[in-house]
Parts: C-alpha cells; structure tokens; sequence
C-alpha cells in the first residue's frame, strides 16, 4: 500500500488513448520493432517497474474520458508478473496489446475473480495479438486466440502488418483466420520498400531520426506511461528515456493532467505512432496523436 491515498486526476476529454507500459520487456527479439530508438532498443535501457499495488493505486485514481480505456502494452505486458492482479483490481476498462506470449492460458483467465475490466462495446478487438513474421507462427496464435474466444467469451483478434514485400503470405494468413472464426486485420506498413515510400506521416520529415527543427510547439492527445508511472509527453520521450521531460508520475500526490502545446527540441526524431495519419479511439480516419506548430 501507498504511505497517502492519492487524490483522482483527471483525464482531458480529448485524450484518445492512454498507453500503459507495464514493462517494457519482451518475449520476441523483432529487428524491426517499433520501440527501437535510431537503432536503441528500449529493452536496454531498462526501466524500473512499479509493483502491481502501486499501478493499481496509480492507474484507479485516473478520471478517464467517456470510451476511452486503459491500454496494456509494452514490450509484453503478459509477462508483467503482476499483470493477472492488476486485471482482479482495476476499476477501468482494459484493451491489452500482446504478442501473445506462452504462458497465457485458459486457465490465467478463469482464476479471475472478474471480467470487468474486458466488458465493453469496441468497434475492433480489446485484446490485440500481433503476428510478428520470422518470430512467432500464425496458426499456432490463431489456434490459441480461437481456443480463448471460446472458452472465455474474449474479444481478440490477430494483427498484422500489411508488408507489401508479401502480400500472398498476409492474405493466406487472412483466409487461415476466416476459416477458424479468428478476425485478422492489417495494420499500415510505414517505411521503405524497394525505392517506394510508405511513410503516412502527417509531418513528413518527423521521424528522420535526427533533429530536424530546434524548436517546435507540439501538442499531444496520448498520454504513453512507462514502466515506472513516468508520464511522458510523447512515444519519442518514452524510447529515448527523457526523464527530464516527463509530465509527472501516477503516484505523485499533486500529478495534473493537461493536453497543450509544450515546447520541443527533438523533431524529426518522434516516433510513427505519433505523427502518422491513422484511426482515433472510434476508428475515424484521418487522425494524428500531435498537432505541431512549427516556427515561422
């Protein structure tokens, strides 16, 4: 338990996600994971966690928006040892995104004295299982999202990235799916693909990777919290460890919440999630987390 009880804070209405990084560990060794920093994977700069009392305590006294939940990720959050408590606890609703490490069983899931927290109305899966190729195999994960729709009522489904490298292997994992009543959906490649561009950025040169701009005014919708309740002001911050620009932290007894424009020195090095054009929380497109001023 926590010396205080903390005061509720709470989350501007125009908030569109917050994402909760409970470690920022993982099971899978991707070389094109998205939390690699300019070729720094945040695996090796590892954070402290919280205890899962502390994130329980932390994450309850949140005021969230009307439909937004909270939103599990990482790295893995299924190996958070204390994930399963958090999930007994937690007064919000949840959407959790894994690679479906496999530990995670049927059984995980029944010991739950409730599935509160997996009870909402979503026009997509709350839980998101990611096909990563080269790492895990496809129809093992659609066995296993089958078997635990089934016998625990969840709604999951498999992602993937639409690669256009190998669109034949997307859509035999599509048609694999489809046949065992498992939803698969494809999410954007952005990147380089044999001298086309795919970068569906809002500000072109923003993920350069290097400092584009020296200064900027930004202004973001997503609050990312990393593993130790630091509260950062963008996925950029978060990989690249700028405690010093942190927006506060869960447990800090006078923590406020406030979507404005704050003064940035690291354009061109954000991060894609938050500057391509994409889906908000209701799966409207035409949506970007920031919104950047740039000096005239």
């Amino acid at each position: 338990m926590l010396k205080t009880e903390l005061s509720p804070v709470k989350v501007p209405l125009d908030t569109d996600y917050l994402g909760i990084y409970l470690t920022n560990r993982c099971f899978l060794s991707c070389p094109y994971c998205i939390t690699n920093y300019n070729e720094q994977f945040i695996n090796q700069k590892m954070f402290e966690e919280l205890e899962p009392q502390q994130w329980i305590e932390g994450l309850n006294r949140l005021e969230l928006p009307p439909g937004i939940p909270l939103t599990f990720q990482g790295g893995e959050p299924f190996i958070y040892k204390g994930i399963w408590e958090i999930l007994d606890n937690i007064r919000h609703k949840v959407d959790i995104l894994t690679a479906l490490p496999p530990q995670v069983t049927v059984e995980n899931f029944k010991k739950l004295r409730s599935m509160e927290w997996h009870k909402r109305e979503s026009p997509y899966p709350t839980i998101r299982v990611s096909f990563h190729k080269g790492q895990n195999d496809y129809k093992e994960l659609i066995a296993r999202i089958k078997e635990l729709k089934k016998a625990v009522g969840l709604n999951m489904g498999l992602y993937h990235i639409d690669h256009p490298g190998y669109p034949d292997f997307i859509a035999e994992i599509q048609e694999y799916a489809l046949a065992n009543g498992v939803e698969f959906r494809i999410k954007e490649f952005l990147g380089k693909w044999n001298g086309k561009d795919f970068l569906g950025y809002k500000y072109p040169d923003s993920c350069e990777g290097k400092v584009m701009q020296k200064h900027v005014l930004c202004k973001n919708t997503v609050f990312p919290i990393g593993p130790d309740g630091a509260i950062y002001r963008c996925h950029s911050d978060l990989y690249a460890k700028r405690k010093d620009l942190i927006l506060g932290n869960l447990l800090d007894p006078n923590l406020k919440l406030e979507n404005v424009y704050r003064d940035c020195a690291f354009y061109g090095t954000c991060i894609p999630c938050d500057v391509k054009v994409k889906t908000n929380h209701l799966q409207q497109f035409g949506y970007t987390s920031v919104d950047i001023i740039f000096d005239k």
